[in-house]
């Protein structure tokens, strides 16, 4: 049962890995070594694009059961984007890096808020529309907060 598991994964996959292996170079072979920054860049493209899908259909599916914008970003998108750094931090932990676990979980949080927020809104104020503000629609921020400082 678990080998034909993998074989629908592959075949599920195959078209997503045949078009990030054609369109991404693989700097860890000797051919595409200088092009490491090319590489990073097209990753982020290629995370950048997926972020947006995800986000749609979230927003989509939310809207098709009746769940608020803010309910649905809350919980389904700030969780699926936090387990990969969940599962990094754990890794780390176990191997007795808990400094690493630390830094990891504060600055990934960090990034997401100075780069993820600041890079678009920095854009639109000095290269899109210079000089203009950046308008906040954000229904959810006193819950946001309300989490983050319980986390904390």
């Amino acid at each position: 049962a678990d080998g034909k598991m993998n074989k629908v994964k592959w075949i599920l996959t195959w078209p997503l890995i045949f078009l990030l292996f054609c369109t991404i170079p693989n700097c860890s072979k000797p051919r595409w070594e200088k092009f490491f920054m090319l590489t990073f860049v097209l990753s982020t493209l290629w995370i950048a694009l997926f972020s947006y899908f995800m986000v749609w259909m979230v927003t989509v599916i939310g809207y098709t059961l009746g769940i608020p914008d803010v309910i649905m970003g809350i919980t389904f998108l700030a969780a699926g984007t936090s387990v990969p750094d969940c599962m990094a931090s754990l890794i780390v932990a176990r191997q007795g890096l808990g400094d690493m676990a630390v830094s990891n979980t504060i600055g990934s949080n960090v990034f997401d808020i100075l780069v993820g927020l600041g890079v678009p809104w920095g854009l639109q104020t000095m290269v899109v529309n210079y000089g203009s503000s950046v308008r906040i629609n954000s229904k959810g921020l006193v819950y946001s907060v309300a989490l983050l400082l319980g986390s904390v």
